[in-house]
């Protein structure tokens, strides 16, 4: 794997982290697009720890 496809993978835990405290100040309207962009972060984080 290159380095860019490396770096590419990480997931940033700090920014999905934000991004959830972040959803109280959206419409209701799109809290659950919000939420199913965060869940599919969380899950690639997931997999990378499980190297998958």
């Amino acid at each position: 794997m290159s380095e860019e496809q490396s770096e590419q993978s990480q997931i940033d835990l700090a920014k999905i982290e934000s991004d959830i405290t972040s959803v109280n100040e959206l419409p209701i309207a799109s809290h659950s697009a919000e939420f199913e962009k965060i869940h599919k972060q969380l899950q690639q984080a997931l997999t990378n720890l499980d190297g998958v």
